[in-house]
């Protein structure tokens, strides 16, 4: 056991050096340069309700969405459904899947985020066109997650993204990778590491893009067809680092806390500090709180779990999370163990 603890460490401390010059050069601003924006929704009630701050063990399948490494540790097969209504109208709704395997653990998840409908505008007809459009963002995912040793799991993530605006669009392929290592001191205190979205970047193309140009100089005003041309942007890579662990543990009592610092190319470092309190294995007060966050700031929410003989355990979390100057969010996430 003490070979593997040094081993392990060995790995995270390596894994960090590996990635840190991938986020960005010291004294650039890459704020605004990142596409797909919305993978940085905090998706599933339960992790969002503790401010995004647990990224280490998973009790069902939403926490595939930020740490491909934690769902090594589910013993049965899990799905999750959540819906959360965002700013300014718009949704996103992610569904996943775990199975475990005798190789290792297996998940699928899907993310959908939609505009709903939008009147376009334009300079010279600020009042609308008429013409009604959407925007649109998807990523799949399929995961491979397995305990390399009793107290460490690593998982790999691959993943479809795409967006889609009027009649353009973009797509590529990117990957995550993460990490549990759960220690012998304090209560086994459990670290966990991951990166998300590395790989390729976005460049959009379509209809919208062909436009007519008057030529320049002519005295008949001539046009002829054209193309916009249109830059790649990189997507948004996140690294982020989190210990948790139980502070207090009584017979049908259970109070655990959780930090994470997140880094990320197009943003300042942040940090966020979650706490649970576990009754009876049935009912689960959450809380959390994000600091150098543009409007985002406290969470709260709140786990109710049961089991039944049909269908096996049925966990149903809410999560509100206050946005300052903006409305406050509602998140809600159904998830079954069998």
């Amino acid at each position: 056991m003490k070979k593997n603890k040094i081993n392990v460490l060995q790995i995270l401390v390596l894994s960090f050096i590996i990635i840190s010059p991938f986020l960005k050069a010291q004294g650039v601003n890459y704020v605004g340069t990142s596409v797909a924006n919305f993978l940085k929704i905090g998706l599933g009630a339960k992790s969002v309700a503790v401010a995004e701050a647990d990224i280490t063990i998973a009790d069902d399948a939403s926490m595939l969405y930020l740490n491909p490494g934690s769902i090594s540790w589910l013993e049965k097969s899990s799905a999750t459904f959540s819906y959360v209504q965002w700013l300014v109208q718009t949704n996103l709704s992610y569904l996943a899947l775990v199975l475990p395997t005798d190789f290792g653990n297996i998940g699928f998840d899907i993310a959908y985020f939609g505009s709903g409908d939008i009147k376009e505008t334009t300079l010279l007809r600020q009042e609308g066109t008429g013409r009604v459009v959407t925007a649109s963002d998807l990523a799949l995912g399929l995961v491979y997650a397995k305990n390399l040793t009793d107290r460490f799991s690593f998982g790999f993530k691959f993943k479809y993204l795409s967006e889609n605006l009027a009649s353009v669009s973009a797509s590529t392929f990117a990957f995550d990778i993460g990490s549990v290592f759960v220690t012998s001191f304090m209560n086994n205190m459990k670290i966990g590491i991951t990166l998300s979205n590395f790989g390729g970047s976005l460049r959009f193309e379509g209809n919208d893009l062909l436009v007519t140009q008057v030529v320049p100089g002519s005295t008949t005003n001539k046009q002829v067809p054209a193309i916009l041309q249109t830059n790649s942007w990189n997507l948004p890579l996140l690294f982020r680092i989190g210990v948790s662990t139980t502070a207090l543990e009584l017979d049908n009592y259970r109070l655990g806390i959780n930090y994470m610092i997140v880094d990320s190319r197009d943003y300042d470092v942040r940090h966020n500090i979650g706490t649970s309190l576990q009754i009876y294995d049935l009912v689960t007060l959450r809380g959390g709180y994000r600091f150098n966050y543009d409007e985002a700031t406290f969470s709260a929410g709140i786990g109710l779990k049961t089991k039944t003989d049909f269908i096996g355990d049925l966990l149903l979390d809410y999560a509100y999370t206050d946005f300052g100057r903006l409305n406050g969010i509602n998140q809600f996430t159904l998830s079954i163990n069998f």
